[in-house]
C-alpha cells in the first residue's frame, strides 16, 4: 500500500475494528436444529465464480407447492454457517423458502484467481494449464453486492418459490448490500435490515478521496497487487482483507430513493460502531412517508443484538414483517 495507508488504517479502526468481527463473535444463541427443516446445498454462479449456498424449506412440501422466498445476507466476513445457526431454519419453519450463501473468497465458495504468468494470445477460447493464485477473504462490497444479486436470481428461479414475492434479510454490512439489491429488483416486496452501516460516505469521511485515487493508480500500474492483503488489515485479530477503494465507492444511500419494498430497520440504542442517526435512522426518515416502514431499537450495543432476548425478539420481528408483507 501507499506510505499514507498507515494513516488510513489508523483513522478507520474506530469505525471498523469491531464491525468486522461479526463472524467470530456474534451469532451464538438459541439455534433450531437443521433436521427440523429440509436442507440442500446448492451452487450459485456469480461473475463466473462458484458460490456455495444452502436452501432451507419447510418439511413436507409437495412438488407443486409455492411459497415466498427469503434471501439471507451475512455481514463482513460472515458466512452461511452463521445464518444456519440462528436464523435460516427459524424462517423456513414459519413457511418460507430460505437461501443463504458464502460470499466469493469466503467459506465454501471459490474466490477469484490471478494468473502468475502471461498467457499466449489467441482468438478463440481454449483449455490451457496455467499457474494461478487463489484469492481468499477479500472484503469488497462492490463485488459482494453482485453475489447478492446472483443469489437473488437463483432464489427467484427456484421451482417452489413464488418468483415475484421475495424478501431480503441482511445483517451488519449485509444490511447495506440487501438494501441495494432490494432497490434494484421489483420482485423484492419486503426488506429487513439490522445493524447496518448504510452511509459509507459519512462513515468513511475521514479517508481522503485523493488517497484512494492514488491507490487505484498504483493498482492500475501494477505497483501494488490487484487484491488487498495483510497490509490492508485494520486489526491483526480480524479476518479478511478490506478493499478500501471499494469501501469508499460503495454507497447504499444512492439507492434509497428507488426502494419500493416494505422496510424494517433494526438498530441498538447504544451503537458504538457508527451513528444511528446518520445510518438506519436516516434511511427510515427518508422512506417513512412513502413506504410501509418501521424503525426499531433494542437495548445494548452492537453484538448484543445477536444473543439472548435481542436475538429472539429481533428474529421474531423479522419473521412477522415477512409474514405481513409477503403473500402466503
Amino acid at each position: 500500500m501507499l506510505k499514507s495507508s498507515s494513516t488510513l488504517i489508523v483513522i478507520s479502526t474506530l469505525y471498523l475494528s469491531s464491525l468486522v468481527s461479526l463472524s467470530a463473535a456474534a451469532l451464538s444463541d438459541s439455534s433450531v436444529n437443521v433436521s427440523e427443516v429440509d436442507h440442500q446445498v446448492v451452487t450459485i454462479w456469480s461473475h463466473g465464480i462458484r458460490l456455495e449456498g444452502d436452501i432451507y424449506k419447510p418439511k413436507g412440501l409437495k412438488a407443486d407447492d409455492k411459497l415466498p422466498g427469503i434471501l439471507m445476507v451475512p455481514g463482513w466476513g460472515g458466512n452461511k454457517k452463521n445464518i444456519e445457526k440462528n436464523y435460516a431454519p427459524h424462517f423456513a419453519k414459519k413457511g418460507f423458502i430460505v437461501l443463504s450463501f458464502d460470499f466469493k473468497s469466503w467459506g465454501q465458495s471459490d474466490g477469484p484467481v490471478v494468473l502468475d504468468q502471461k498467457m499466449a494470445t489467441t482468438d478463440k477460447a481454449e483449455e490451457i494449464n496455467v499457474k494461478v493464485t487463489h484469492i481468499r477473504q477479500i472484503i469488497n462490497p462492490l463485488s459482494m453486492v453482485e453475489d447478492v444479486r446472483a443469489a437473488l436470481h437463483f432464489l427467484g428461479s427456484e421451482p417452489q418459490v413464488m418468483p415475484n414475492d421475495l424478501g431480503i434479510w441482511g445483517t451488519s454490512m449485509g444490511g447495506g448490500l440487501a438494501l441495494v439489491a432490494a432497490a434494484n429488483d421489483d420482485r423484492v416486496k419486503a426488506l429487513v435490515s439490522q445493524l447496518a452501516p448504510f452511509n459509507y460516505k459519512y462513515n468513511l469521511r475521514v479517508i481522503p478521496d485523493q488517497q484512494m485515487r492514488q491507490v487505484e493508480a498504483m493498482v492500475a500500474r501494477g505497483i501494488i497487487p490487484p487484491y488487498p492483503g495483510p497490509k490492508s488489515k485494520v486489526n491483526p485479530m480480524l479476518r479478511g482483507f478490506p478493499d478500501w477503494v471499494a469501501m469508499k465507492r460503495f454507497d447504499p444511500m444512492l439507492h434509497v430513493a428507488d426502494l419500493t419494498a416494505a422496510t424494517l430497520i433494526m438498530d441498538v440504542k447504544d451503537e458504538k460502531l457508527f451513528e444511528n442517526k446518520e445510518n438506519g435512522k436516516l434511511v427510515y426518515d427518508s422512506i417513512k412517508d412513502r413506504l410501509a416502514s418501521r424503525y426499531l431499537t433494542f437495548p445494548g450495543e452492537h453484538y448484543d443484538m445477536y444473543k439472548g432476548d435481542n436475538l429472539n425478539k429481533g428474529r421474531a420481528e423479522a419473521i412477522q414483517w415477512f409474514t405481513q408483507y409477503l403473500q402466503k
